[in-house]
């Protein structure tokens, strides 16, 4: 239980690291949308998530593709999400695509969910924060093939911290929207400026620079460092040697 809860809150401060900038752009874009776009977007990023951090290797041998192809599809998926936000035409032809597989409607528009976990879910291919200890300990494990009940626990962990401050975030981008008349009234011009930025953001890992970014981050930043100080002590890594035996 000490180590799961380690890696909880492990996860509660990668959000807090410089590391996180690089995605941002996909997490705000939850603050736009139906109302329950940020719940779909937590969904569908621990569903990634943890099924890429443990299976990752079995999905690539089972498809016949390489990751770099996963990733590729990540970025189309990403630059289209981008697309209908920016483009007014496209976002009612996605919203009507989600109101069909999701018929429930709040406030008489589509609630955004099944849009939300298809972010989510793109969210979670890339995420490739400063991971501590425990969860890099977790992923050679994954990567040899053998995956553990502690190891799929600690994991499932993890991104629920993660997920516990970007849903703060994003209700709270929300919560301003709605405290702010200046925003609410050119809510779909913000809404426009996000999937073009949301857009710009797939461009850019087209080219790797969200990788890029990640590497500066944590070569420049120092303090990065001393976010994993939870995991950093030997006895909590003797136990995770001994758990994921």
């Amino acid at each position: 239980m000490l180590l799961l809860l380690i890696a909880f809150l492990g996860g509660v401060l990668t959000v807090a690291s410089p590391c996180v900038l690089p995605v941002l752009p996909v997490l705000l874009s939850g603050t736009v949308g139906g109302r329950a776009r940020p719940a779909g977007i937590i969904a569908g990023f621990i569903s990634s998530f943890v099924l890429l951090t443990l299976f990752l290797s079995a999905i690539v041998a089972a498809l016949g593709i390489s990751a770099d192809w996963l990733r590729w599809g990540t970025i189309g998926l990403l630059f289209f999400f981008g697309l209908t936000l920016a483009v007014p035409s496209w976002q009612r032809r996605f919203e009507g695509l989600a109101a069909r597989a999701v018929p429930q409607k709040i406030g008489g528009q589509p609630d955004g969910f099944v849009g939300g976990v298809l972010v989510g879910l793109t969210l979670g291919l890339v995420w490739t924060p400063c991971v501590g200890p425990i969860l890099a300990s977790v992923t050679t494990l994954a990567l040899s093939g053998s995956v553990t009940a502690f190891a799929a626990a600690v994991t499932l962990a993890y991104a629920l911290g993660v997920a516990v401050p970007m849903l703060t975030i994003m209700r709270g981008g929300r919560a301003l929207l709605h405290r702010v008349p200046a925003l609410m009234h050119n809510l779909s011009g913000l809404q426009r400026a996000f999937g073009v930025v949301l857009a710009l953001f797939a461009v850019g890992m087209a080219f790797g620079l969200d990788r890029a970014a990640q590497t500066f981050i944590v070569d420049r930043v120092p303090y990065v460092q001393k976010l994993t100080f939870l995991e950093d002590s030997d006895s909590v890594q003797q136990q995770v040697d001994r758990s994921l035996q």
